[in-house]
């Protein structure tokens, strides 16, 4: 039996983080109704956050063992599960503890999810496609549900709609992906030959490393911008209507450029173990930083720049995240385990940034007598100096390692 294909395997992608932005989105507002102040609020989604990341690593090593479609399935049924306990009108707790049990099955579906694309192979007789193609499909897939999620909720929003209704169609998303996997149950982990784009490499462990931990320096620094970015517009003056239309065209510019930059990598294989072309990739997190600062001292609050500050970010997150990803699933043996590995990274850092941030940004403004915005800039600054300059001086090891 082989793996589905991967327009199939993009579909559940797409349903997953379709269904995980929407679930999360009507968590929140459960909880804000529910009378829950800001920092229960903060708490709640840490909680959720924590679930996926401290468990993300069993779900890769579960499914190298047990089989990456049974342990997809297992989490898709979880997170429709704990969607199901969510929609008890029990009150705030109850959500909390639905998106938990979501998100945990989350971590289960994702790493199977991304072991069965890592394995597919091409249609009849045709060869697979090389390992960054099907990377850039699996990027793309999750990416767009991100966008259909977001898109959803505004839905949602702008006709009214109880904030519920998003609980029932994540769960019906979740259970459709269990529902159409099941024919694959049976199909056992059996990774392809360790050949071209799959074979070792004296550099790759080293490019991994340096790569991970990247995309965890990245989370704390693009995890800030989604968090922080609306309340640092209040803080600027404006009023919260207008600090949410913002952000939301921001966030929604964030999405559309990590977006590109997954189509782009995913047709241009240049970068793949070249170390220095990846970093100069990066270049726009510091371009990013420096149009967020400079919009907040300059006091531009107008949509056109923070629309450009958000695809800017975006351009970088696709350019950080990739090379985790594909250098994370280069060697057949343990990739999903490898891709956990990844998702840990991002975990972390996506927990542990807006906090961090937060603290930074109260420090900036009472010192230096900043803007909100030119304080989650500065922000931003900080993290992609360090972002950079710890890459750059691993760099030349690999490159002694062979890497391009």
């Amino acid at each position: 039996m082989q793996p589905p294909r991967l327009l199939v395997l993009q579909m559940f992608n797409a349903l997953a983080g379709a269904g995980s932005y929407l679930a999360f989105t009507a968590a929140a507002s459960t909880w804000s109704s529910g009378g829950w102040g800001p920092r229960e609020v903060g708490f709640g989604g840490m909680a959720a956050n924590l679930c996926y990341a401290g468990l993300v690593a069993q779900g890769g090593s579960l499914s190298d063992r047990w089989g990456r479609a049974r342990t997809a399935i297992l989490g898709a049924t979880l997170a429709a599960l704990g969607l199901v306990l969510a929609l008890y009108p029990g009150g705030p707790g109850w959500a909390c503890a639905g998106l938990m049990i979501a998100f945990a099955g989350t971590a289960f579906f994702f790493p199977g999810n991304v072991g069965l694309f890592s394995d597919a192979r091409g249609e009849g007789t045709a060869a697979a496609p090389p390992l960054h193609a099907k990377v850039s499909s699996y990027n793309i897939g999750w990416a767009g549900g991100n966008l259909t999620g977001f898109g959803t909720a505004w839905l949602l929003s702008t006709f009214g709609l109880p904030m519920w209704s998003a609980f029932v169609i994540s769960t019906v998303a979740f259970a459709s992906i269990a529902l159409a996997l099941w024919r694959w149950r049976s199909l056992p982990p059996s990774p392809p030959a360790a050949e071209g784009d799959r074979a070792s490499h004296p550099a790759l462990p080293r490019l991994t490393f340096m790569a991970r931990v990247a995309l965890g320096i990245y989370c704390c620094l693009g995890m800030a911008f989604i968090g922080l970015i609306e309340n640092s517009l209040v803080q600027d003056g404006l009023a919260q209507e207008r600090a949410h239309a913002l952000a939301v065209a921001g966030l929604t510019a964030y999405a559309l450029g990590y977006v590109a930059t997954f189509w782009v990598l995913g047709r241009w294989d240049g970068w793949i173990m070249r170390p220095w072309t990846g970093l100069a990739m990066q270049g726009c997190v510091p371009v990013a930083a420096l149009m967020v600062l400079a919009a907040g001292q300059l006091h531009w609050h107008g949509t056109p720049v923070i629309f450009a500050c958000g695809l800017v970010l975006g351009l970088a997150y696709g350019a950080v995240y990739t090379p985790s990803i594909y250098y994370s699933l280069r060697l057949p043996t343990g990739a999903a385990r490898a891709a956990s590995l990844h998702e840990t990274a991002l975990g972390i850092g996506s927990t542990v940034g807006p906090a961090l941030a937060g603290l930074f940004i109260a420090w900036f403004i009472s010192a230096h007598a900043s803007t909100g915005l030119a304080a989650l800039g500065g922000w931003m600054l900080l993290v992609s100096a360090l972002l950079l300059a710890w890459q750059a001086v691993l760099i030349p090891g690999a490159r002694r390692m062979g890497a391009g």
